[in-house]
């Protein structure tokens, strides 16, 4: 079992793997249903729009999920290092044993485009370098000294191929491990605390942004 994986299994609650794959699976279904729905976003100009609803759907997708799941956890919108005044904005997920942020890639194995919050918060990953035993390093990473992960998604046509969480190395320029999640299960506890219209959260963000709302930036890949 690979360094990822069975931290997963040990410090971090089963439900956060299936709950994140919802929670993207959920926004892009609804970007498909948005498009469809509303002939202006299907003219070839508005392609380019696509980006920026899907990154704030699946932010808003994420916030919400996560927190009508009962997981100790903590979902923040906060303002690029370098721009704090507005514009660029990026979702962090504290969890237990893990601090994620999500991102579109390229493609599977690719990391995200560079960022200087992600190469920061990377750093947290130094351990993971400096040991080569594989038990050395998991005495040493816990819940008390969380990693950070990246939350990777995306696919071909707007399409929603590949859902993974992956171990940026420090530098945050290649995959220490990266671990499939797309098919995780949702493992519900307690059915009060999924009474809610996700659809409705989703609606009231899409209507928003065609209204010329700011959010973020847009994803260009």
């Amino acid at each position: 079992m690979g360094i990822l994986r069975r931290h997963l299994q040990n410090e971090c609650d089963p439900r956060l793997p299936g709950e994140l794959a919802y929670s993207v699976k959920e926004a892009y279904s609804y970007l498909r249903l948005l498009v469809n729905s509303n002939p202006i976003l299907q003219n070839k100009e508005m392609k380019k729009t696509y980006g920026h609803l899907r990154q704030g759907l699946v932010d808003v997708a994420l916030r919400t999920v996560l927190e009508k799941s009962g997981l100790d956890v903590n979902v923040h919108m906060r303002s690029a290092l370098h721009n704090r005044t507005g514009g660029y904005t990026y979702s962090m997920i504290e969890a237990k044993g893990a601090i994620i942020s999500p991102a579109k890639t390229r493609s599977v194995t690719a990391l995200p485009r560079k960022a200087l919050h992600r190469d920061i918060a990377s750093v947290k990953n130094r351990q993971f370098d400096l040991f080569t035993s594989q038990e050395e390093i998991n005495q040493k990473y816990d819940e008390n000294t969380p990693p950070f992960l990246l939350l990777t998604y995306g696919g071909k046509n707007n399409m929603l191929d590949y859902v993974q969480l992956g171990l940026p190395d420090i530098k945050a320029e290649m995959w220490i491990e990266q671990v499939d999640i797309i098919n995780a299960p949702r493992i519900i506890v307690n059915n009060e605390e999924n009474n809610y219209d996700l659809g409705l959260t989703l609606t009231k963000f899409a209507n928003d942004i065609m209204k010329g709302e700011s959010y973020g930036e847009e994803d260009k890949s």
